[in-house]
């Protein structure tokens, strides 16, 4: 189970690493057309945000609704023999349905606000250079 979790954790920080390190071309120029047409600063960067927001707290729902389904309809069929063990006659495992708020808050700032503020600070830096040379390059 750490496995799995260090591997998701490892997975999370490489995806926000790759979103917070910089913008492709396509998405620079984008943002360079964006301007030449008249959009400011603060447009495009509330635009990235809007669209970083959607994508990570759709993800977000789309997680926990299966996560929910995974553990409470299919008694959580994948992680059944790990948490049983290695036992030859396996007990009964009916998991009960509660959702605690905190963890999910929790869970919530620990994924949706990271990937959200990872992807300002690009869209930032592309915001602020001259549309001109983003869109000859």
């Amino acid at each position: 189970m750490t496995a799995v979790l260090m591997g998701a954790l490892l997975a999370f920080l490489i995806f926000a690493w790759d979103k917070a390190s910089g913008l492709g071309a396509e998405e620079r120029r984008e943002i360079g057309i964006l301007k030449a047409i008249g959009w400011e600063t603060s447009d495009v960067i509330l635009m990235r945000f809007w669209e970083g927001m959607v994508v990570s707290l759709s993800s977000f729902l789309a997680g926990l609704l299966l996560a929910y389904v995974h553990v409470f309809f299919t008694s959580a069929i994948l992680f059944e023999p790990v948490l049983k063990g290695w036992a030859v006659l396996y007990p009964r495992f009916n998991p009960v349905p509660f959702v605690d708020a905190s963890q999910v808050a929790a869970l919530f700032f620990l994924t949706v606000l990271p990937y959200t503020i990872s992807t300002l600070i690009p869209s930032w830096r592309s915001a602020t250079v001259d549309p001109d040379s983003v869109m000859r390059t």
